[in-house]
């Protein structure tokens, strides 16, 4: 279903996890499959994405991502494709604990990280930079294979953090300043010129509903 000059891609984050409720944020590379609250998440997710024809869908190679990405696929025909170069960046030591956790037991280390995720990484981790040229070649690739079509890419939220601070060319340092909430949704436009406009950021309203502000 060719759509003309724009490639347009659909960035969505996989859907909350069994383990949420232990506070062991920094996952990684651990592989945890979806809660029911997640599940029920993606369904939503599906639903909003149901409207917008998609083409093809890749996933990351971890549970929460193929699960999430199976039930997106749904109303298709077409089978999911899983790439592991989309997998969440490498976390090291750090895998599986909390941020307290770290934080005790890498009280030097972990403040410079937080400040400064490129100059300093977790033990036995991966370089974020190292993480970025992964995570842009498998991009970049992805929109070259399917230019003028409907992507939906399934995976975490530093990788989407990556591309989306890639393309704006944020420094990576304060990519942790982008929100990327589970079952987020990114919508980017890509040009045949290589002109790329975010037409949506970290959009939950379709899921959560519309957002409150306190005044």
């Amino acid at each position: 279903m060719y759509k003309g000059n724009v490639t347009k891609i659909f960035l969505i984050r996989h859907g909350d996890t069994l383990d949420e409720e232990t506070k062991k944020i920094y996952k990684g590379s651990i592989d945890i499959s979806l809660s029911d609250k997640g599940v029920s998440r993606m369904e939503k997710v599906a639903s909003f994405l149901s409207s917008h024809a998609l083409d093809v869908l890749y996933a990351s190679a971890l549970s929460r991502c193929i699960e999430s990405a199976r039930i997106i696929a749904r109303p298709y025909n077409f089978n999911t494709i899983i790439e592991e170069d989309l997998n969440e960046l490498g976390f090291g030591k750090w895998e599986g604990l909390s941020f307290d956790e770290i934080l005790k037991q890498y009280p030097q280390l972990f403040p410079l990280w937080l400040k400064n995720p490129v100059h300093y990484t977790p033990p036995d981790g991966e370089p974020l930079l190292h993480a970025q040229e992964r995570i842009m070649k498998i991009f970049s690739k992805i929109v070259q294979k399917h230019c003028g079509l409907n992507v939906a890419i399934v995976s975490h939220a530093g990788v989407l953090r990556i591309i989306i601070a890639s393309i704006l060319a944020f420094n990576l340092s304060n990519m942790y300043s982008i929100a990327q909430d589970y079952g987020c949704i990114d919508m980017i436009d890509v040009y045949e010129d290589s002109n790329v406009v975010i037409r949506l950021l970290n959009h939950t309203t379709a899921i959560e509903g519309p957002l409150t502000l306190r005044s």
